[in-house]
């Protein structure tokens, strides 16, 4: 009964939010201005020495990346705004072609932006997304380079996101399908994520994405050298589809980022809850359980509650410095555990990752960067490990050097 209504209560609220999104474009219809168009893009080559992949052990690769943004201003206070990227595909006999797998093209922000519109202080944008959790924007150009948890957290989804900047603080709402952005959801029940910062930060509250090209300089970020300081708090509640079974899906976090002379600190915790919650597995065997639980990484208590789902963590922080104003040097920490209930598989046991990387700007627009990540995962190299759980974090050591250009 309480999920049922908890359930309502989110069907209620994105029908309101929609609501809200239809009334400003019956609204604003008739207003003048607008027709403004721009276009952006972005291209990337990297070369890859990755010390994780391949079959003998290693695997090194140029690949390439680009990406195109079409805004167009409908009217003075509502965008049309759509982006999208193309990345070459993973070869079918890398050995890590099942967890690196990704379509060639990917649409990110496809939405509708209702700017403060009929005058309320508040944005709304419908379409696909970003999921208002955590940070977005690190150094890092790839996933062998950023944190492991932005991979659950960092996403873009279908749905309804309303940001409110106060004066004092800054509040995000999003209610989304749940499934991220490669397709609809399979179930009615919606998730929920929101935001919370501390103190408002101004503009636009979750910009465009973050390329390795326009990562803010904390040099000439902030030139007057003063001391900044912001806190947030996040959370998301929802249920998900990752497999064939519905799973809890639920992650909190907090944030705290700092900025002082040429430094800038970010740092985020987050406790991660999930897991089957699907009654009908209540079918299956300690046995089968156990093979279910080991495979997915979730909790190995089979001899007990079997609804049991695994309780996760995660920490870290990246330190930037300005080294001067074209270059840009970072350091990055994560320790992550996927159940601090067991350890009783490789998949289960606290894996680190540790990234040193440096960027310099030759012209506006056109940097240069190099990456060099080192893994402690446990999984990794296992006798008993799967192919593409075992290279979930990409090996042992990867080295990645890359130009950009964006316009």
């Amino acid at each position: 009964m309480t999920l049922s209504k908890g359930r309502n209560r989110i069907k209620l609220a994105a029908a309101v939010l929609l609501l809200l999104a239809s009334t400003a474009t019956v609204a604003l219809a008739g207003e003048a201005g607008g027709g403004k168009t721009a276009v952006h893009g972005y291209v990337e080559l990297s070369y890859i020495n990755d010390q994780g992949l391949g079959w003998t052990g290693s695997e090194t690769t140029f690949r390439p990346r680009a990406k195109v943004e079409l805004t167009h201003a409908l009217y003075d206070d509502v965008t049309l705004q759509l982006s999208g990227e193309w990345v070459a595909q993973v070869h079918q006999f890398s050995r890590a072609y099942g967890s690196l797998y990704r379509r060639e093209g990917n649409p990110e922000d496809c939405l509708i932006h209702f700017r403060r519109f009929s005058g309320l202080p508040f944005d709304v944008r419908v379409g696909i997304v970003k999921v208002p959790y955590g940070f977005f924007n690190t150094m890092a150009a790839d996933d062998r380079n950023r944190p492991i948890t932005l991979a659950v957290s960092r996403e873009w989804d279908m749905g309804v996101r309303l940001d409110v900047p106060l004066s004092f603080m800054d509040f995000s709402l999003a209610i989304i399908n749940g499934d991220g952005r490669q397709g609809t959801d399979a179930n009615s029940s919606k998730s929920v994520a929101l935001r919370a910062a501390f103190p408002a930060a101004g503009g636009d509250l979750y910009p465009e994405t973050e390329e390795v090209t326009s990562y803010p300089n904390p040099r000439t970020a902030n030139p007057t050298g003063d001391f900044r300081w912001q806190v947030a708090a996040s959370g998301y509640v929802g249920d998900r589809y990752t497999t064939p079974i519905k799973q809890k899906y639920s992650h909190y976090g907090a944030e705290a980022q700092a900025a002082y002379s040429a430094f800038a600190f970010k740092m985020q915790y987050t406790f991660f809850e999930g897991g089957f919650t699907d009654g009908t597995m209540n079918n299956l065997t300690a046995a089968e359980w156990q093979q279910v639980l080991t495979t997915y990484q979730y909790s190995s208590s089979v001899g007990g509650d079997l609804h049991t789902y695994p309780r996760g963590q995660s920490f870290w922080g990246e330190l930037s410095y300005g080294v001067t104003e074209r270059g840009t040097a970072a350091l990055m920490a994560e320790m992550y555990d996927p159940d601090m209930q067991s350890d009783a598989t490789v998949f289960q046991q606290t894996k680190h990752r540790y990234v040193i990387g440096y960027r310099h700007e030759y012209r506006k627009g056109l940097t240069a960067s190099i990456f060099y990540t080192v893994n402690n995962n446990p999984a990794f190299g296992a006798p008993s490990a799967d192919i593409t759980q075992s290279d979930s974090w990409k090996g042992d050591e990867v080295l990645m050097v890359g130009v950009a250009a964006q316009f």
